[in-house]
């Protein structure tokens, strides 16, 4: 029981950070065969643990463990695990052959989730970073593992491009993912896009969580999923920590790879890194809030508003702190002053005057001598009265308007005695 005791703070911990997935240890089924040959599964310890996690706020989605790995290490052969199981006959361990044992494991499990409410949200490992050179066996138990059980989604850590077929939840490599950006992209349909770091990247040009880091590559990285449109992100590591989790790093990995909070006598410690993520993801929050803000002043402006893209403001936002997946603000002020600035707006926008306004090129562009044009679409409520730079514009019975202007556009709009204004600014270069 205080081991159960111990692992509830840990799921508190992890649900007061943002985590909403949780890693599922298959390892938790105990399994025993029977004198006729066939399995029974106890999902005792295996439903506890996820009634845990689920009621601390970290069962969002249910990730089970790897069923199989590569043969001789990373980047070897994949081949799928043997499982071991207690016989009923000898009271003794045995280990039982991939058909025998995991994929019949795997069939019991989706069996076992979906009596239980839980398949939907859950998805299974079958092997960790597949990369070209042994992506064909990769393939092989991968569709071994879906034979088996079907309608269980495949998440991965992949370092390939083309898991087609094979895979529902792509999770590649964040320096593979910009570096391979086209091919992934052409690959968007065939599941879920996230996004994972680790002992890689490392330098000065990508995000991570390295303790010689500057904390700003830390804050930044879930500004990465909205930008990017990935829907999730998988971490290495939350405490996978050594004898010496204060000690000195491990010596074969990046300092800091290994873990981002601490063992302590009341549950788990919090590092600057683990703070300044929680701080990103719900940077990531108000991001995605500001979208949604905007999607129901759209419906209330109706027919009008159809062009209006929700998604295109916030992105202008998150361009300020991540130009580039490589091109990241550190400057920790400048990140904070953006968050505010979407804070305001979520706080804002669905404000009377009800008024929408995209410029083409978007906000944040650089514009050069030539001349300077920006093309300004708006859509207020009707009735309202719209100046654009101190000049009024013509308003549509159905409330949408137009401008062009320069680089510095400033858009006041009244009705009824309320006024709101709205500025957008581009840098020009000669």
């Amino acid at each position: 029981e205080p081991y159960w005791s111990m692992l509830e703070r840990y799921a508190r911990n992890m649900a007061a950070h943002r985590q909403n997935v949780v890693l599922v240890p298959w390892s938790l089924v105990e399994i025993t065969r029977r004198a006729d040959g066939k399995l029974d599964f106890d999902y005792g310890r295996f439903d506890r643990f996820v009634d845990l996690f689920t009621r601390c706020g970290v069962g969002e989605r249910l990730e089970i463990s790897h069923l199989g790995g590569g043969e001789k290490g990373w980047g070897t052969t994949f081949r799928l695990s043997n499982l071991q199981v207690k016989d009923e006959k000898t009271g003794k361990a045995v280990s039982l052959p991939p058909e025998e044992g995991v994929l019949r494991l795997a069939a019991d499990v989706q069996r076992h989730l979906e009596e239980r409410g839980w398949l939907d949200r859950s998805m299974i490992h079958v092997g960790d970073e597949p990369i070209v050179t042994n992506l064909a066996s990769w393939r092989a138990i991968s569709e071994a593992v879906h034979r088996a059980a079907p309608r269980l989604r495949r998440i991965e850590a992949i370092e390939t491009i083309d898991c087609t077929g094979a895979l529902e939840v792509w999770v590649p490599q964040l320096i593979h993912f910009d570096r391979w950006r086209e091919a992934y992209e052409a690959r968007r349909n065939q599941g879920e896009f996230w996004f994972y770091i680790c002992c890689n990247p490392y330098g000065s040009a990508y995000p991570n969580r390295f303790l010689d880091y500057p904390l700003s590559r830390v804050r930044v990285l879930h500004w990465l999923n909205f930008t990017e449109d990935l829907a999730g992100y998988l971490h290495w590591g939350l405490n996978f920590w050594g004898k010496e989790p204060f000690g000195v790093p491990s010596d074969r990995l990046p300092p800091g790879d290994t873990h981002v909070i601490y063992p302590g006598s009341e549950g788990p410690l919090n590092s600057i890194r683990w703070e300044l993520q929680r701080e990103s993801l719900e940077d990531c929050e108000y991001l995605y809030l500001l979208e949604s803000q905007i999607a129901a002043v759209k419906q209330k402006l109706g027919k009008a508003a159809n062009w209006v893209r929700p998604r295109r403001r916030p992105l202008e936002l998150a361009r300020r702190v991540v130009p580039a997946i490589t091109q990241t603000e550190l400057d920790p002020a400048k990140i904070q002053a953006v968050r505010w600035q979407v804070a305001e707006e979520i706080a804002t926008v669905a404000q009377a005057p009800l008024v929408l306004v995209e410029t083409e090129p978007a906000e944040g562009a650089t514009l050069f001598e030539g001349p300077v044009a920006v093309e300004v679409r708006g859509v207020v409520q009707p009735g309202a009265t719209v100046r654009v730079n101190g000049r009024p514009v013509e308003v549509q019975a159905d409330g949408q308007f137009v401008a062009r202007t320069g680089a510095q556009i400033r858009i006041e709009v009244a009705h009824q005695g309320k006024k709101k204004e709205l500025r957008r600014s581009f840098t020009v270069k000669q």
